[in-house]
């Protein structure tokens, strides 16, 4: 049977390893990795104390290294709370460790008893994990692959519940160890459990690291650089797939192309600089006009096209004369300069069989018309026809 240092030592050998992972990934300014590294090397120093307590002093083996574990899991439950950008509250934390180190020097100098001193420890890891496991649960995103989010919660779960374990066992006096280097069964298991666990919390947060940074480079690739709506190539392919799931489900939908007008005017008067700011300020206009399930594209230098899915004609028809209203209502303010600018477009409604490129083609027939009657306004295909 392995010795009790033996497997805190192993443990956190593995974990050192595992730092210089993380380490790796700080440069990319991910929340949260750089305090699930001081996590995992409180954890380690912590350990590596635990395993040498017959040759440290008292205050080193058992109150610095008891402390520092508890510390770890602390840091490793701010590191979740900022990964996902949620607040932490610094002096109720603060307020923890204090409770820890007052408890396991009452529990040492005080009143020697070796299973309440266990009891404060874990019962802290215990509480710890779980609050760490509902942060995940609440804010993962569940839109990304769940697998490194649920990697997280079955350790932080693991050892939240290995840990209420060893806390029942030594409130009913169940484990007659009195030390952590002393062997017994269910020591043992529960620091074979521990091994698995700690690294395992260091490989999710890794995980978790390299599916930020992947959405990330997803949503750079899928943005338009100068607006922050979907790029012509991210627009087309979520037009495909629309229409086919459209057709899939006989559901109804609209697209509108509409174009800047006289956007050539604006660049020559004013500037290519301002001629961006109009177009920034009117992707913003547009995003928070239409809802949020209306697909926003930049097509083209002034041109932008709009999918409105499962909606009818009748229903684009008044989202877009309400875009187009916002517009003619709010100049583009850009320094001391005051633009004001109208858009034409086209709208029409998908016919149940024509491919994504077909029903644009004919927005842009629809388009065409409405710069032909006079510009500022919206065309349906039944108008431009006409």
């Amino acid at each position: 049977m392995p010795t009790p240092a033996l497997l805190l030592a192993s443990s956190a050998f593995v974990c050192l390893l595992m730092i210089g992972v993380l380490w790796s990934l700080a440069r990319n300014n991910i929340p949260g990795v750089k305090a699930c590294a001081l996590s995992a090397l409180l954890f380690c120093g912590s350990v590596f104390m635990l395993a040498g307590q017959p040759y440290l002093p008292w205050w080193l083996g058992i109150i610095v290294a008891n402390t520092m574990l508890g510390a770890a899991m602390v840091m490793y439950f701010v590191a979740m709370r900022q990964f996902f950008g949620r607040p932490v509250s610094v002096v109720a934390l603060i307020v923890v460790i204090v409770l820890e180190v007052a408890g396991l020097i009452v529990f040492w100098c005080v009143w020697r008893d070796f299973g309440i001193r266990i009891v404060i420890v874990s019962g802290l890891i215990s509480g710890m994990a779980c609050a760490t496991a509902a942060t995940v649960v609440r804010y993962r995103p569940l839109h990304r692959p769940a697998y490194p989010y649920m990697l997280a919660l079955s350790m932080l779960m693991l050892l939240a519940v290995i840990h209420a374990v060893r806390v029942t066992f030594y409130l009913l006096n169940l484990d007659p160890v009195q030390s952590v280097g002393q062997s017994s069964v269910f020591q043992t298991i529960f620091l074979s459990v521990g091994l698995l666990a700690r690294p395992g919390l260091i490989l999710a947060m890794i995980l978790m690291a390299y599916d930020r940074m992947l959405s990330e480079r997803e949503t750079e690739a899928n943005t338009d650089a100068l607006t922050g709506v979907l790029s012509r190539k991210a627009w087309w392919l979520m037009a495909g797939k629309t229409v086919a799931g459209a057709a899939r489900n006989a559901k109804r939908l609209s697209v509108l192309v509409l174009d800047i007008d006289r956007f050539a005017h604006v660049n020559e008067t004013y500037g290519p600089q301002l001629g961006d700011a109009v177009l920034r300020h009117f992707a913003g206009l547009a995003t928070n006009v239409l809802r949020q399930e209306d697909l926003i594209g930049r097509i083209g230098g002034e041109k932008f096209a709009v999918l409105f899915p499962d909606t009818p004609i009748d229903a684009a028809r008044l989202a877009s004369e309400k875009l187009l209203q916002a517009v003619r209502g709010e100049a583009c303010i850009h320094g001391s300069w005051s633009i004001g600018y109208v858009f034409s477009a086209g709208l029409v409604q998908w016919d149940g069989q024509e491919s994504a490129q077909a029903l644009v083609e004919r927005a842009h027939l629809a388009l065409a018309a409405a710069k032909r009657g006079g510009r500022d306004r919206i065309v349906t295909q039944g108008e431009a026809e006409v």
